[in-house]
């Protein structure tokens, strides 16, 4: 029997440490929950190795031995109530996380592991817990009882908080935070009548496993759930910023044109008109769309442009790839600035040049054009908010981690490169 304790316990430890490495590899270690929660596992394993050690030196008389059993023991039981006071403490700011959480049972578990901590040294010595015979075993004493009331005693307290703050909690966290409760209180009633297995500290691992697996695996749940509301927030707003700027332009080109020829105006709302169907579309989905969607958008833009700007906008294309997806109103804009900014400020007007390509990890897009180019480090200070080409960076980067990369050179064109991860895009 003793060897078995001494394997579940060593078990325990280093499952213990494995749970705490991950917790620090994987997540955030900085945060104020996740420093208790190491605490706990840290102090778990320490309460276990010291278990394991004096069913390891029982028995023995060398002085090694001697000193091992009463070292081990004495950490066992101080240690104990030490953890109680941690869990305590990280059940209390679990639970003021979403609610104001009162530092009463907190400072109550505290006073009852110091009078314990008290009775444990004093124990060394009158023996009311426990002492260690001649033979080098710990044999327990008639108070031993008293050792496991104050433990159940700060159980019933932390019990307390959970059914004071139980609406802060859903089912699951709940079942979590119990079990730490009512797994250690049945091991203590039963080690009260049963000796020679180490039910309290098997039980106390488990508990705090279970509080990992879905506790700190449904806080990380929670986080990308909110990231991810966040991201599609940003998007929603990014849409929102580039539409009125799209709608602007082109609605402008078509009052001009009414007036100067309402033929073109006429064929120029057409096209506006479809463009509009598809984009809506576009603005609906949250998920990347197939790059001919958003080629055919591209296209009908440019097409609008050239019925106000005539020869002065050109365009060329060089598909050499079309089979993956892409984000939403990525091309559009970039190929919208190239004509805006570069083609239309030149006096004789430009070609824009779009080019796709497989470069192996990943898709290139290559817009580039002969326009009057800019300087990449100079402020532009026009007085317009200037949110495009960082939207769609953005939205690459959200969405499917990629990338735009743009240089420009005043007389010179531009040049942007949309870079897209192949095994997040490929249909």
């Amino acid at each position: 029997m003793g060897y078995i304790n001494v394997s579940l316990e060593i078990w325990g430890c280093v499952l213990s440490l494995v749970v705490a490495v991950c917790l620090v590899v994987g997540q955030r270690p900085r945060a104020v929950l996740d420093r208790l929660f190491l605490r706990l596992l840290a102090c778990n394993a320490v309460i276990l190795l010291c278990d394991a050690a004096a069913w390891l030196f029982k028995g023995r008389l060398d002085p090694v031995s001697w000193w091992g059993v009463r070292i081990s023991n004495f950490c066992v039981f101080a240690l104990g109530y030490v953890l109680l006071a941690f869990f305590t403490h990280y059940l209390t700011v679990y639970l003021g996380r979403r609610a104001r959480v009162s530092t009463v049972p907190l400072r109550l578990i505290c006073i009852m592991c110091v009078i314990s901590l008290v009775l444990v040294i004093l124990s060394q010595f009158k023996h009311f817990f426990y002492m260690i015979d001649d033979q080098n075993v710990y044999c327990r004493q008639e108070w031993f009882w008293l050792s496991q009331v104050g433990g159940i005693f700060g159980m019933c307290i932390n019990a307390g908080l959970l059914i004071r703050y139980r609406s802060a909690v859903d089912h699951r966290e709940a079942a979590a935070l119990w079990s730490y409760i009512l797994l250690p209180i049945l091991a203590m009633c039963v080690q009260i009548f049963v000796y020679g297995v180490a039910l309290l500290n098997l039980s106390t691992t488990i508990s705090i496993l279970v509080i990992f697996l879905f506790i700190q695996v449904e806080q990380s749940r929670r986080t990308r759930e909110r990231e991810l509301e966040l991201t599609q927030m940003r998007i929603s707003v990014m849409l929102s910023q580039i539409q009125p700027h799209f709608l602007y332009n082109v609605l402008s080109a078509i009052k001009g044109l009414c007036v100067t020829d309402p033929c073109r105006a006429e064929k120029a709302v057409d096209s506006f008109s479809a463009f509009l169907r598809g984009n809506m579309n576009s603005l609906a989905a949250q998920e990347l769309i197939p790059f001919s969607q958003e080629l055919k958008h591209c296209q009908t833009y440019l097409e609008l442009e050239q019925l106000r700007f005539g020869e002065r906008v050109k365009a060329e294309w060089d598909l050499q790839a079309t089979d993956f997806m892409i984000p939403t109103l990525t091309l559009q804009p970039i190929v919208e600035n190239a004509v805006r900014h570069g083609l239309t400020k030149s006096r004789k007007g430009g070609t824009v040049r779009i080019r796709t390509e497989d470069g192996g990890g990943g898709w290139r897009i290559t817009v580039t054009d002969d326009g009057v180019g800019f300087d990449p480090q100079k402020k532009c200070d026009d007085g317009r908010r200037h949110t495009g080409i960082e939207n769609v960076r953005m939205r690459l980067n959200g969405q499917c981690g990629g990338a735009l990369t743009i240089r420009s050179a005043p007389g010179e064109g531009t040049s942007a490169e949309i870079y897209i991860p192949k095994e997040m895009t490929k249909t």
